[in-house]
C-alpha cells in the first residue's frame, strides 16, 4: 500500500493484536493469519470505524500511521526493527522475482486435432437433453444450498438457482448488488489463456444478466504443482487471460488467492481459476430473473452460435471426450453483449435473462422454464444450424436468452441495431412442455431431472 500510494508509514507492532506470546518483530510481519484486513482511513473518522467494528464484534486496533517520505519504519519493544523503501519490497518493484520454467502441454497437440464432425448425433437426441440435464455439472444444486441460509439478514433479492448471479440490496437504498462466481474448468484444461478470459466474460455475463454493471473481482485460483513446467504454464496462460479479460471490462482483481499442489497421484486437478464478480445495480426496479414468467412472451437469443462443442459438458457426458479448442472468447463482441443487455433491461423491456454457458441453448432455455418449479412455464423455440445437436448444445460464448413481451420486439430490435447485436426470434412461452423443433418434454419431467439428480446421488 505505501508502494502504490508513494508514501511511508510507521508501524507500531506493540499494538498488533497477536494470538501467540513471544512472536519477533519478523514473525509479526511474515505471517499468515487469516481474516485480518489492513484499512487506511482518515484520521477524524476513527471513532466511527471503532463502532463499526465493535457492531459486528470485530475487533480492530490502530497501530500506525501514514508519513509523506517514502520510508516503511517498524518498532517494536522500544526499537526501531527496520527502515526500507517499500519498493524495494514489493513485485513490480526491486524485490526480487521467481521466473520458473514452463512448458506447454504435450496433451494438447492432441485436444488441437479434434474435428467435432467426426463425432456422431445421438440417435435419440431427447435421451441426449435428458443425460445432459442430469449431469452434476449442470444439475440443480439445491439439495447443497437449502442446507445454508441463503437469506443472510434478509438482504437476499434474487437467492440461489433463480437467476444468473446472487442479488443482495443495500437496505435505506434503492441500489442492490450481485455476485457470482464461475470457472469452466475444461475450458481452461484445453486453453487455458482462451478459459481464463472466459471466466471473467462469463462471470460479468452473469451479472449484467441480473441488471448489474460489473465492477471488480476477486479469485481463487486452483493448480498442479507449481514446479512442473506444464502446470506453470497453463498457470501463466490462465492469468494472462484473466488479466486481458479484466482490463478490458475495468474491472480490477481486488484480492484473492492461489491454491497449488492439488493433486492425486496419477494426475492433476484441471486449472480452475475461479472469478467472483461484482456488480452493482443503480435502481431495484432493474432486478431481473432467469425464469419465464408470462404465457406469450417471445423469446429471443442474443449473440451468435458457431456451434462450439469444444470442452462441452455434451462431448463430455454423451461422448466420453474432454477434447477439442473451447469456444473462443471475442471480448469486443461480449462487451457489445453487456452494453446492451444492461441498456435493454434498464428499458423495462425484458422478463427474464439468461446467459447460455454449461450445456448449451437447450440447458439455458430448460432452465428458463423451471428456475422456480413452482412457478414453471413451457416454450416453443425452433432453432436451426448445420447439425442440430450442435445447435442445441453448443456453447459458443456470448450469447443471452431473454424473454420479452411481444409489444416490446420493435423496441428491442432497434436497441441491438443501435449496440451491434446480433438478435434472433426462436419462439415463445406457454404451455405444459418445452418444445425444441420436433423434440418436446414434459415440464415435471425436465423438473424431476434437473432437480432430483443430485439428491439421489447423495442418497
Amino acid at each position: 500500500m505505501s508502494a502504490k500510494g508513494n508514501h511511508g508509514m510507521d508501524i507500531d507492532l506493540d499494538k498488533v493484536p497477536l494470538r501467540e506470546t513471544g512472536m519477533t518483530a519478523y514473525e509479526i510481519m511474515l505471517s499468515e493469519s487469516q481474516e485480518r484486513m489492513l484499512v487506511v482511513a482518515k484520521k477524524e473518522f476513527g471513532k466511527e470505524i471503532k463502532e463499526v467494528f465493535e457492531k459486528w464484534d470485530l475487533h480492530c486496533e490502530t497501530i500506525g500511521v501514514v508519513t509523506k517520505d517514502r520510508k516503511v519504519k517498524i518498532n517494536y519493544q522500544g526499537a526501531l526493527k527496520a527502515d526500507l523503501d517499500p519498493y524495494d519490497l514489493v513485485l513490480g518493484g526491486g524485490a526480487p522475482q521467481y521466473d520458473r520454467e514452463t512448458k506447454r502441454p504435450a496433451y494438447l497437440d492432441e485436444t488441437n486435432k479434434f474435428e467435432k464432425n467426426a463425432v456422431h448425433a445421438p440417435s435419440d437426441l431427447k435421451s441426449a437433453v435428458l443425460k445432459v440435464l442430469s449431469s452434476p455439472v449442470i444439475a440443480s444444486k439445491k439439495w447443497v444450498y437449502r442446507q445454508y441460509d441463503s437469506m443472510v439478514r434478509t438482504n437476499t433479492v434474487l437467492g440461489p438457482g433463480v437467476s444468473d448471479a446472487a442479488v443482495i440490496y443495500i437496505k435505506d437504498t434503492e441500489k442492490a448488488i450481485a455476485v457470482k462466481t464461475d470457472c469452466n474448468s475444461r475450458f481452461v484444461y484445453l486453453d487455458p489463456y482462451e478459459g481464463g478470459k472466459s471466466a471473467v466474460a462469463e462471470a460479468a455475463r452473469n451479472v449484467v444478466c441480473t441488471g448489474a454493471i460489473p465492477l471488480a473481482i476477486t479469485n481463487c485460483l486452483n493448480f498442479g504443482n507449481p514446479y512442473k513446467p506444464e502446470i506453470y504454464w497453463q498457470f501463466t496462460e490462465a492469468v494472462r487471460g484473466m488479466g486481458d479479460a479484466c482490463r478490458f471490462f475495468e474491472t480490477p482483481v481486488t484480492g484473492g488467492n492461489v491454491s497449488f499442489y492439488n493433486e492425486a497421484p496419477t494426475s492433476a486437478v484441471y486449472p480452475t481459476p475461479v472469478i467472483g464478480m461484482l456488480g452493482l445495480i443503480e435502481d431495484r426496479n432493474h432486478i431481473t430473473g432467469m425464469q419465464f414468467r408470462n404465457e406469450g412472451d417471445l423469446i429471443v437469443v442474443a449473440g451468435e452460435d458457431h456451434e462450439e462443442i469444444g470442452g462441452s459438458e455434451y462431448l463430455k457426458v454423451i461422448h466420453g471426450l474432454v477434447t477439442g479448442n473451447p469456444p473462443l472468447c471475442d471480448l469486443a463482441k461480449e462487451k457489445k453483449l453487456q452494453e446492451f443487455t444492461l441498456a435493454v433491461i434498464k428499458e423495462g423491456i425484458v422478463v427474464s435473462a439468461h446467459d447460455v454457458s454449461e450445456g448449451g441453448f437447450v440447458t439455458a432455455l430448460i432452465e428458463s422454464c423451471i428456475a422456480e418449479p413452482d412457478q414453471a412455464i413451457g416454450a416453443e423455440v425452433e432453432i436451426k444450424g448445420n447439425r442440430e445437436d450442435f445447435a442445441f448444445f453448443s456453447e459458443t460464448q456470448g450469447r443471452i436468452i431473454f424473454s420479452i413481451k411481444p409489444e416490446s420486439l420493435s423496441q428491442f430490435q432497434v436497441l441491438a441495431d443501435k449496440f451491434g447485436v446480433p438478435v434472433k426470434l426462436v419462439g415463445k412461452t406457454g404451455g405444459t412442455a418445452v418444445k425444441i423443433n420436433a423434440t418436446e418434454f414434459d415440464l415435471n419431467e425436465l423438473k424431476d431431472k434437473y432437480y432430483g439428480t443430485i439428491p439421489e446421488i447423495m442418497a
